[in-house]
């Protein structure tokens, strides 16, 4: 007996393993190419100071990609809120002459984590196959600076591109504003800001699984417990950094989906992910455009999770790639890679 225990508990291990895979890829079936992350749920405890700023210490220190060929990288520092300096990453089309669409992009990462390699050679991507330049802004992160820090960020650097488009070679009437996940909810809360505070005119507004509502109350935020890569408890935990001083006053600065009114507001392209606990807040941001007649390409992705398209090499992260590209080049009116 005492020998056929320890196999018997090593078989029933093995069992309950299995059982748990099987459910998990039940539960959240990916689309071809991803790897299995449906396997995993990343606990809330990893979301800590240390393992936060260890890991913007890596990023920092982590050289970005290569553009690829026809693609011009430059930084530069402008002045930020506060005397703080504001650093920004401009991507420009080779031998581009006059003035392009321009793209102000604003990175996601829970508001706390910086800008990682992927996320740039998407937004490279962007300028390649939009034929626009891209405005990469460098925010403060939450875990040193808190609301309204990167919202104050991202306006500075909206405007800078608005007050110094010639210079730029930047066409005014085509400047638009994206961002994934937080930085979906920065460039959504810049629309708002832009509209009710500034001359800016934007012509559209790439959000892709964008963070639009801190009151976490939806249908898929309840079932998000578990969800692969970013789930309800990171992201509880995500506000609870952000907003740790409070909203000043103005909580769509935050949370755009808080907003009083949506029209006037610039046309949207809205991708939400299939196995994402921010699904359903994406989509009422989408209804809450559209209820206001504001112009929205709805994009929902099957057998994808939050934060995907850090895989660059799966044929969905390509699809999509070439999904969003287009739709900023109908809102610039360029052909594929031209003016």
């Amino acid at each position: 007996m005492r020998q056929t225990l320890p196999l018997f508990l090593l078989g029933a291990g093995l069992l309950a393993a299995g059982g748990w895979v099987l459910a998990r890829r039940r539960k959240y079936p990916l689309a071809p190419g991803l790897p299995p992350l449906n396997l995993f749920v990343v606990p809330a405890a990893l979301v800590s100071p240390g393992v936060v700023a260890r890991g913007n210490a890596t990023l920092a220190n982590t050289p970005l990609p290569d553009p690829p060929a026809g693609i011009l990288r430059r930084r530069i520092e402008i002045p930020g809120p506060g005397g703080t300096r504001l650093p920004l990453t401009l991507y420009d089309p080779a031998g581009a002459a006059g003035p392009l669409p321009c793209l102000v992009y604003l990175h996601g990462g829970g508001f706390f984590f910086a800008d990682a390699g992927y996320i740039h050679e998407n937004v490279m991507d962007y300028a390649r196959l939009a034929g626009c330049r891209v405005v990469f802004v460098h925010y403060r992160t939450s875990e040193k600076a808190a609301f309204p820090a990167a919202f104050e960020d991202a306006c500075a650097a909206l405007r800078y591109a608005w007050d110094n488009a010639a210079a730029l070679g930047i066409d005014r009437a085509r400047l638009a504003v994206g961002g994934d996940s937080a930085g979906g909810a920065l460039a959504a809360a810049c629309t708002q800001w832009a509209r009710d505070c500034t001359p800016i005119r934007l012509c559209f507004q790439l959000l892709v699984y964008p963070v639009t509502d801190s009151r976490m109350q939806t249908g898929s935020i309840r079932r998000g417990r578990d969800t692969p890569c970013w789930n309800a408890s990171l992201n509880r935990r995500m506000w609870q950094i952000y907003l740790r001083e409070g909203d000043g006053g103005h909580p769509a600065w935050a949370a755009p989906m808080l907003a009083d009114r949506f029209d006037g507001l610039p046309p949207a392209y809205l991708e939400v992910e299939q196995f994402d606990c921010l699904h359903d807040e994406g989509l009422a941001y989408a209804d809450a455009l559209e209820g206001a007649g504001v112009p929205v390409q709805r994009q929902e992705v099957a057998g994808t999770v939050h934060g995907f398209d850090v895989f660059r090499d799966a044929p969905i992260v390509r699809t999509m790639i070439e999904t969003r590209s287009r739709a900023l080049r109908a809102a610039f009116g360029t052909a594929e890679g031209g003016r």
